[in-house]
């Protein structure tokens, strides 16, 4: 912190804003440790940033931080679960009773009837994981299918590291693909226009009309789910007029011919009759990209949220292979991980779980890739070419989620009984809500920790008070990138008069050392244990923190020049060895979405709509922000956009409250015609629930009310094979008018 002048308690510290993944400068101002103010640190910045939230989070910190609903103190149920009855506990309390059911449960159930659920960003995955592997359990579990798990891991797979969102002053052409870059990713929209203003063309694939569709030089409005479809057609256009990179395909790709036999299948002809888009607007596309270099893709959760978003990234990877856009400035540049940096692998002590725990993790044996066979496959490739200690796997081996639901009910393959939720919030962020609901509400112990009360908190046992960004220390380094490490100390204190908040490293190292682990956990402080892993930068935290940010090593191209990709191979794998390997089909393809009832005799005339959700409007962060006034007053209601002719078609008009239903559920939400979007497709908010209304059940805060994951379909009959991804953007439902007051009424 520093002195701002006047008042002597008045303050002005530097920090990184973790209410998104954008991690913005910020300076947080405050007297006496109570906040007064935060704002985009401009000199840090060109104050472009902040923009995934046009700075209302900023507007309102003082709100948010100070609500009367946020979590102040460790709370233990004490009525029935669901009663919205509780007794505040100190830590050592709360600790103390976890780690003593934690105990007898492994004692009667083994280690692995822990499973952990995790959500958004702002919690510390790698301690997290360290008392897993410590404790014994390897269901470790969270949104990763939907939300960087397919780029990161398909891309891996072909490429030997996962593409920088790489979109530079230089770059000719960007594709985005199923991202609204605008509100989802800031920072690259900012540098986005920048390439634009430049001389850059834009492509977008998108069934919606979204600030970047409206600045593109083609927009690809797709049909939900079709878009591997379209990029297949780029890719065969690409090849059979001559436009890809002979030399790098040559010397740099494995298997372009079975890839070349593969995409004759999917004539433009075909794609078009799949996609909805144009057979000229394809080959537009595939010609402008192919000849625009360097390109890069900009993918978003709209094409991680597919069943067959394994096979989409594996296509968009060939685009940028064959037309020679791999690791050079401005196209798909590799980093590669940190040499010097101990990152979240060096400190989860993964290794501890031994091969016969890692066999027991739910659903290992059939969403390899995303699971421990893929894990350890990666690690030994990423290992042979840039070495043990520069070589670590960023990305986490994990259980499945909507399995470890499925285990929780049954009890197979084994009992699930104990969970832990950090930032989750599980009952509005999770597919299939229901059953959810119904398995969270079997287990014999269940603990939040979070920054709210919310609907899954309101069926815990305990629910812990987490440390926002503002009252803990930062080390950051996103995904890994060798150019991105950043630190700040915290800002405010977590424990006052009137409040008594932890961070998430309190958390898990205070069960770890009620847990026999103390051995493990040298540090002492989340501080402490930040210096010990800056120990190769020749850097202490509070130097780090005063700098701001430093480099790994500055950025270079073409490194496979020298050491290869990291890959069996050695070149990008076009025709995957690893996914044969697997037991996959080691070429991309085309697999239309389907639901769990697509073979019932007269579902698509029940059920006539395509159903898509996930936009996410300023004023809100996932199921976050629906405390603060001054947002819901912005945006008041949940919002369902259809086309003009379809809300015609079954009788709605703009401002309707409409049922959304299916197989699942019944949801309500506000209808808004919107022409930008195509004819019978559904596009509904995600993540609605009210936290004005009762949390007792059967309220649970009104998360039955709007909320679209009731509809959202999870089976693992329907997830991608590969990854495990469950499809929130392609379900199938039917839509009427609320027509009685009642009915519309909260």
């Amino acid at each position: 912190m520093m002195d701002t002048g006047g008042s002597e308690s008045a303050k002005t510290g530097k920090s990184m804003c973790g209410w998104c993944k954008g991690r913005c400068d910020v300076l947080v101002h405050s007297a006496g440790n109570r906040l007064s103010r935060v704002e985009i640190d401009k000199l840090a910045t060109d104050g472009a940033l902040g923009r995934g939230c046009k700075g209302l989070r900023y507007k309102n910190a003082v709100e948010w931080f100070y609500h009367p609903d946020r979590l102040t103190h460790p709370l233990k149920r004490s009525g029935n679960r669901g009663e919205n009855r509780w007794t505040m506990v100190s830590w050592d309390q709360a600790l103390d009773d976890i780690a003593t059911k934690l105990g007898e449960l492994k004692n009667e159930f083994g280690a692995e009837t822990l499973a952990v659920v995790n959500g958004d960003s702002w919690t510390h995955e790698e301690y997290k994981q360290r008392f897993l592997s410590l404790f014994g359990t390897p269901n470790h579990t969270g949104p990763s299918p939907i939300c960087m798990g397919p780029r990161a891991l398909v891309s891996e797979a072909i490429l030997g590291w996962y593409p920088q969102f790489s979109v530079r002053p230089v770059t000719r052409c960007v594709v985005m693909l199923g991202c609204n870059a605008a509100p989802s990713r800031p920072e690259l929209y900012r540098v986005t226009l920048q390439a634009i203003k430049n001389g850059a063309k834009l492509i977008t694939l998108d069934p919606r009309r979204t600030e970047l569709a409206e600045k593109s030089d083609i927009w690809l409005q797709v049909r939900p789910g079709s878009d591997g479809a379209v990029l297949l057609g780029m890719i065969g256009h690409i090849i059979e007029n001559g436009l890809y990179d002979q030399n790098f395909v040559e010397h740099w790709c494995h298997g372009f011919e079975p890839l070349r036999n593969r995409i004759a299948e999917y004539t433009l002809d075909r794609v078009e009759h799949i996609s909805g888009v144009s057979a000229a607007d394809i080959r537009r596309a595939a010609e402008l990209y192919a000849t625009s270099k360097p390109a890069a893709f900009v993918e978003g959760m709209g094409v991680e949220q597919q069943s067959n978003s394994a096979q989409i990234i594996h296509a968009r990877c060939i685009l940028a292979a064959i037309t020679g856009n791999i690791d050079i400035e401005g196209g798909e540049e590799l980093p590669g991980p940190h040499a010097t940096y101990n990152t979240d692998r060096q400190v989860e002590l993964v290794d501890r779980l031994s091969p016969d725990i890692r066999q027991r993790q739910i659903a290992h044996d059939r969403f390899r890739l995303h699971s421990w066979p893929g894990q350890e496959a990666l690690q030994n490739r990423i290992a042979g070419t840039f070495g043990d200690k520069g070589g670590a796997h960023w990305y986490l081996g994990q259980a499945h989620q909507p399995s470890i639901y499925r285990t929780i009910l049954s009890g197979k393959p084994y009992p699930i009984k104990a969970m832990i939720s950090s930032a989750g919030n599980p009952m509005t962020s999770h597919a299939n809500t229901r059953l959810v609901y119904e398995a969270l509400k079997t287990l014999d112990l269940y603990v939040v920790a979070d920054h709210f009360m919310n609907p899954a908190a309101q069926l815990a046992d305990y629910v812990l008070p987490i440390a926002s960004w503002l009252e803990k220390p930062q080390l950051w380094s996103y995904m890994g990138y060798r150019d991105k490490l950043s630190a700040c100390h915290a800002v405010l204190s977590p424990i006052t008069a009137e409040y008594d908040r932890r961070s998430d490293f309190d958390l898990w190292r205070g069960l770890g050392i009620r847990l026999d682990q103390e051995a493990d956990w040298p540090w002492s402080t989340l501080e402490e244990s930040y210096n010990d892993r800056l120990k190769g930068f020749n850097i202490s935290f509070d130097e780090l923190c005063r700098q701001g940010r430093i480099r790994d090593v500055a950025p270079s191209f073409r490194k496979y020049e020298e050491q290869g990709f990291a890959t069996r191979t050695g070149k990008v794998e076009l025709y995957s060895t690893l996914f044969e390997e697997l037991g996959y089909d080691p070429l991309p393809y085309y697999a239309a979405p389907i639901t769990s009832w697509d073979r019932l005799k007269g579902f698509e005339e029940d059920y006539p709509l395509i159903l898509i959700n996930g936009g996410r409007p300023y004023e809100f962060m996932n199921s976050q922000w629906r405390q603060i006034p001054a947002l819901r007053e912005r945006y008041p209601d949940p919002i369902v956009q259809l086309h003009p002719k379809t809300a015609e078609a079954i009788a709605v008009a703009d401002g309707d409250w409409i049922w959304l239903e299916n197989p699942l559920g019944r949801i309500r939400q506000r209808c808004r015609i919107f022409d930008g979007i195509l004819q019978g497709v559904a596009h509904a908010d995600a993540y609605w629930w009210y936290p004005e209304l009762p949390g007792e059940e059967p309220s649970l805060h009104g998360v039955w009310i709007s909320n679209i994951n009731v509809l959202m379909d999870d089976d693992p009959e329907i997830c991608n094979e590969i990854v495990g991804t469950w499809p929130l953007r392609y379900t199938r439902c039917r839509i009427y008018k609320c027509e009685t007051e009642n009915d519309k009424q909260l």
